[in-house]
């Protein structure tokens, strides 16, 4: 159940794509999916001020993305606007990530008191890198490749990769954690 609840952010975060993804596959209507896409970003924003949680400011940016761009591919019908929103709301998000120890805070206690600082650091780091990557990757399959290849790609090559990253740090972390904790209690029962 703590990787579930770990993982939850990630999915939340994921919610408006899928919408948006599952709508285009049912209906082939790049403007219904923008609508609904559109809709769902703009109800998980509101979920999270109704909640009174903190929004930081790459959220607003998010935000301002989906309705900037879902609105412009409403209006002129072409969906490359959407479909490169990813890519810019991707390296404002790396670009924040290479510069920061963005992963610090969210980080349980356990994990702080018993992982090298640096580790935590690289690690917020390599999660930058990795955005790049997937925003770079986005653009060249919208302007290459047809609105129903990057609908599959756009569902599947991000979230994969991010599920996969989360999954791996999450086992490394957590061996590192009981590691350093069996050395501590080696160290104590001396």
């Amino acid at each position: 159940m703590r990787f579930l609840q770990a993982f939850k952010p990630i999915g939340l975060d994921l919610l408006a794509t899928i919408f948006f993804v599952t709508t285009f596959w049912l209906s082939g209507n790049i403007v219904l999916a923008t609508m609904v896409g559109v809709g769902a970003g703009l109800a998980r924003f509101g979920y999270i001020q109704f909640r009174r949680q903190p929004v930081g400011a790459l959220q607003y940016l998010s935000v301002v993305l989906v309705v900037v761009t879902g609105i412009t591919t409403i209006i002129t019908k072409n969906p490359h606007f959407v479909m490169i929103k990813s890519s810019l709301i991707s390296l404002a998000v790396g670009a924040v990530m290479l510069r920061t120890n963005w992963m610090a805070p969210y980080l349980p206690p356990i994990v702080t008191d018993n992982i090298d600082s640096r580790i935590v650091g690289w690690t917020s780091r390599g999660w930058g890198i990795l955005q790049i990557v997937l925003a770079i990757a986005n653009a060249f399959v919208a302007f290459t490749f047809s609105t129903n290849v990057w609908a599959w790609y756009a569902s599947i090559v991000p979230a994969s990769a991010q599920v996969l990253a989360f999954t791996a740090q999450y086992v490394i972390f957590r061996m590192l954690v009981r590691r350093n904790i069996r050395a501590r209690m080696a160290v104590q029962a001396a």
